[in-house]
């Protein structure tokens, strides 16, 4: 048995050189047969001869193989090597065409660059699913990653030859040589009918760059890969870019075709809420406006004073005004002016709405000055902050000798209508005519600005929607869902987590709002029996007296929290009044403050939330949604989280996050609703 044993040490020895020398090994096999005893060796002879036989050649076929495998996967890997690379060079010049605006030859070479990806991921398929590679776990981990890669290059590829094919449906206008309102009327057409039917392919590319950021996630943690470590997070942050644009421009090519009036024409009522005179739904409503477009061309943009609507009819119109109005405004009737009264977008728009129809309805035949008797696609109310920030792009504008820019649009125009339109000899009837001039103005700069500039000009739109400067109700309902699902809609947000609206309306305060600095604290403690909630909003009014613009602040506020909050205390409201009712699901807890100029007021409630808030903060998760009233600036918002479990997790990070084992707290503004999340150990 000592020559069995000495024979395998033989055969499987390799000594340094690592190769198998079968000359060897058939001299060992001899001298290990030698030393057998003879008479074994009798019985056996036949028999180990014909296994050393065997044996033999299968090892040297199986060596083979593994060459010939090996071959095979060397011409595979040196395939993917070559077509990656080609592949590479095409889509970057596909990149550089696609910015010289050459969307032709961009989409040529994209398309050279998919089918070189494709074929690379084909032959590294062969590679990766090979028997011996497949049951080589650490390395078939590698190549996964590799993999990963690869198939992100293809997708992009593909991507990038869908959008330059998209741009090429616009090449007359994008070129930047014409703008779209000089475009003929069939082009403006063309292209609006291209964007009417490309929801399907703009939500797939945005679906494959989601796709490709996942790939490049999972390649990035690649061991082997490290060297390309900054390439791929400069990829992946690019593409996590464009994922953003596009995640805009799917829910905005849905609903612009309808906006431009295609492929019917569309009518829409406008409000321009004054912020500086706060309502519930941004502002007071001191102008209205009449816009109609058709085919991509706005073909009427009337504005008017409110009061052309109101004062006409004060004696015609019989509506019980909501009853803080008849309180603190001494309001007797509810008009068109104060229609804005509920929170929520949606409701005050249809009211708007209805009191527009009413009033227009009761005119006078020397006052009927609208001239249109159809009916509205929608209700669209906006803030002087949208103007301030198209001015930025489009430049200032030139009315009646004066320059209206981003600096000076609101003061100016505040003291052209209530004060220097005397001195001008403007009727007072006619004092606010110069809004539709300046609307008309910016109009026109708008729909002639360059596609750079277009550009620009919709990330201000985008900008003002999440800052609630605008807010739009459609009576589509398909429609009015993309606008409510991309929260452009001004509507309380229905959620079954703990949640706070803090609603101001400012009743015979002038345009105190302008010199309001807001602040907003809110505190969650959970305790043994339940979650407690103190939330405090504190102001300052900076005023140095009483002007024209400026008297004491006044404010009706509504505090809107989760249904069945209970209330526990409360401070600061004049005489210590408070209501409690339910609306919109919430529990809303509502009083009046005055504050002088100079001073200080808060507002301190404390209340314990509904148990199915307290139950899933035993379960582990905590979420609070604080919703932005459109027109409120907050200038700070402090969140103080306080549980009994450790936190594990929490979100957002940023805001000047802070963490302790129980604790978490945040620092921000409130430009636009936020949303704070934390997970617990259980």
């Amino acid at each position: 048995m000592a020559g069995i044993g000495h024979f395998f040490v033989k055969m499987f020895y390799r000594g340094k050189s690592k190769n198998i020398d079968f000359l060897k090994l058939y001299g060992a096999s001899v001298r290990a047969f030698n030393e057998i005893p003879f008479v074994k060796r009798r019985g056996k002879n036949r028999l180990i001869f014909k296994f050393f036989k065997i044996f033999t050649w299968s090892f040297i076929v199986f060596f083979i193989l593994i060459i010939a495998v090996g071959a095979i996967n060397f011409l595979n890997i040196k395939t993917v090597y070559s077509e990656a690379i080609t592949g590479k060079e095409n889509i970057d010049y596909a990149l550089v065409l696609f910015k010289e605006k050459k969307y032709e030859q961009s989409a040529r070479f994209s398309e050279l660059a998919e089918n070189n990806f494709a074929n690379a991921l084909e032959r590294f398929s062969a590679v990766k699913n090979s028997f011996y590679i497949k049951n080589f776990d650490f390395i078939s981990k590698q190549l996964d990653d590799f993999y990963s890669l690869l198939s992100a290059a293809n997708i992009l590829s593909g991507t990038l030859n869908d959008t330059a094919n998209f741009a090429l449906s616009f090449n007359e206008y994008l070129d930047g040589r014409v703008s779209f309102t000089s475009l003929p009327k069939f082009q403006k057409i063309r292209i609006l009918d291209t964007l009417y039917f490309s929801e399907s392919l703009l939500e797939r590319i945005r679906d494959n760059l989601d796709l490709a950021f996942a790939q490049i996630t999972k390649a990035q943690s690649n061991v082997f890969l490290s060297p390309l470590r900054n390439k791929l997070l400069e990829t992946k942050s690019a593409v996590y870019e464009a994922r953003q644009f596009a995640e805009k421009a799917v829910p905005l090519v849905k609903l612009l075709p309808e906006f431009l009036g295609y492929p019917e024409k569309s009518s829409f009522l406008l409000v321009l809420q004054n912020s500086d005179e706060l309502r519930p739904t941004g502002g007071f409503i001191g102008t209205y406006g009449i816009f109609e477009l058709e085919n991509g061309d706005m073909v009427r943009n009337d504005t008017h004073d409110i009061y052309h609507m109101d004062m006409p009819v004060k004696d015609l119109v019989d509506v019980s005004p909501p009853e803080p109005l008849k309180k603190y405004l001494n309001a007797e009737k509810w008009y068109m002016r104060d229609s804005n009264w509920s929170p929520d977008w949606p409701t005050s728009a249809k009211r708007i709405e209805w009191f527009y129809k009413t009033e227009d309805k009761l005119l006078p035949p020397q006052d009927r000055i609208n001239n249109f008797s159809g009916d509205f696609d929608g209700v669209i109310g906006i803030t002087p902050e949208l103007i301030i920030d198209l001015l930025k792009i489009t430049g200032s504008v030139i009315i009646e000798g004066e320059e209206y820019n981003s600096n000076n649009f609101v003061d100016l125009l505040q003291y052209r209508v209530e004060k220097s339109y005397v001195q001008l000899g403007v009727p007072s009837w006619q004092r606010k005519k110069v809004i539709g001039e300046i609307v008309k103005e910016l109009k026109s700069r708008l729909f002639n600005l360059s596609p750079e500039a277009l550009y620009d000009a919709g990330n201000v739109f985008f900008e003002n929607l999440l800052k609630k400067n605008i807010v739009v109700y459609l009576h589509d309902k398909e429609k009015q869902q993309i606008i409510l699902d991309q929260d452009w809609g001004g509507a309380i947000s229905d959620v079954k987590s703990d949640y706070v609206f803090v609603v101001d309306a400012n009743l015979a305060a002038f345009k105190t709002d302008r010199v309001m600095n807001r602040g907003i604290e809110y505190k969650i403690d959970q305790g043994v029996n339940g979650a407690f909630a103190e939330l405090t909003v504190n102001y300052k009014h900076n005023g140095e007296g009483f002007d024209w613009r400026t008297t004491r602040y006044r404010t009706y506020t509504r505090i809107y929290t989760p249904i069945n909050s209970s209330l526990i205390s409360v401070e600061g409201f004049n005489d210590e009044s408070i209501e409690i009712y339910s609306e919109f699901g919430k529990t809303v807890f509502a009083g009046f403050l005055s504050i002088e100029p100079g001073e200080f007021g808060r507002i301190k409630l404390r209340y314990k939330l509904n148990d199915d808030i307290y139950r899933q903060i035993k379960n582990g998760e905590y979420n609070l949604v604080f919703q932005k009233q459109p027109g409120n600036k907050v200038e700070s918002l402090r969140i103080d989280l306080m549980f009994n479990n450790r936190i594990k997790l929490y979100s957002p990070v940023g805001f000047y996050a802070k963490g302790g084992s129980n604790t978490v707290s945040w620092d921000s503004g409130l430009e636009t609703d936020r949303v704070f999340g934390v997970k617990l150990e259980r």
